[in-house]
């Protein structure tokens, strides 16, 4: 009769084998419904829709090459509850930038459930979260007009290997005087997202983190951030800035008399842009951070 050590050993082996075979679908059955991943130091998910999603995107940054097998294992039980801390080891022998081998000293936490055993915290990195430092990070900030974007993202830009991306500089500076309608806005913002979006992955892998002072305010936008934090494999956070409507425009009126903006937005181009913007929902995967 096996104990339940072996059991946990051949549970973890087969789920390392669906990994290899890229059967994302039959990977979750190894988790349960409410099951945290560490995809990677400062990034989270949970949720098996969330789950599949991160693994399909590491086999993508691995271009489908990679392996996962486990060395020596300990497992500590505690009723229907065990931790299993194991020696790890990754390859990939087709990654992008160069071929890849790591071991890590993993943590598992495990439930006995009415059908078996599941994975409820799947943490690859170990102690190894205590030591990582500087995590690539992008940084995304979702508010209204004078809500204080620009002022946060300044605040977070201040910290090591920090860049900071401004929308608004970099248009005043490509199309200078022709920036005067929504219509205006759309086509050119269109045209620097598409070629920016390339710039912050390369910083991203290049190990730098980015506050993008974009305004990630419809869920079109947020895609596209979301492709940069998964073609980049990178840790984020989504900073909501729950302002009223009132409040905007108070400090909206004191910006375009001080003149401390690059542009100037009145009350009834506020409320036509404002009518587009979508508070960012728990259901886009996004870890947001609300002020």
């Amino acid at each position: 009769m096996k104990t339940r050590a072996q059991e946990l050993q051949q549970f973890i082996e087969s789920a390392d084998s669906a990994i290899n075979r890229e059967d994302f679908n039959g990977l979750m059955d190894f988790y349960s419904d409410d099951a945290t991943l560490v995809v990677m130091p400062g990034k989270t998910v949970s949720g098996k829709d969330h789950i599949r999603k991160a693994f399909v995107a590491i086999a993508e940054h691995f271009n489908h090459s990679l392996e996962v097998t486990q060395g020596e294992m300990v497992v500590i039980e505690a009723g229907d509850t065990a931790l299993v801390v194991a020696n790890t080891q990754l390859a990939a022998n087709k990654k992008t930038e160069s071929p890849f081998s790591m071991d890590r000293n993993a943590n598992y936490v495990f439930k006995k459930l009415d059908d078996g055993w599941r994975c409820v915290i799947d943490n690859s990195y170990g102690a190894e979260l205590l030591t990582k430092t500087n995590v690539p990070t992008l940084h995304m900030v979702c508010g209204k007009i004078a809500s204080g974007k620009s002022t946060l993202t300044l605040q977070l830009a201040q910290q090591p290997k920090t860049l900071l991306i401004s929308e608004d500089e970099w248009l005043s500076r490509l199309y200078p005087g022709e920036i005067k309608t929504l219509d205006d806005y759309v086509r050119c913002t269109t045209k620097l997202r598409d070629i920016m979006g390339t710039h912050i992955e390369q910083l991203l892998r290049a190990g730098n983190s980015v506050v993008l002072d974009f305004p990630a305010n419809t869920p079109n936008t947020r895609r596209w951030m979301r492709d940069i934090i998964d073609n980049a494999g990178v840790a984020h956070s989504l900073h909501y800035l729950n302002v009223s409507d009132e409040e905007c425009k108070t400090r909206l009126r004191r910006r375009n008399e001080e003149g401390s903006h690059r542009f100037t937005t009145s009350d009834a181009e506020f409320d036509a842009i404002t009518q587009y913007f979508v508070a960012p929902s728990p259901d886009e995967g996004f870890n947001i951070v609300e002020k």
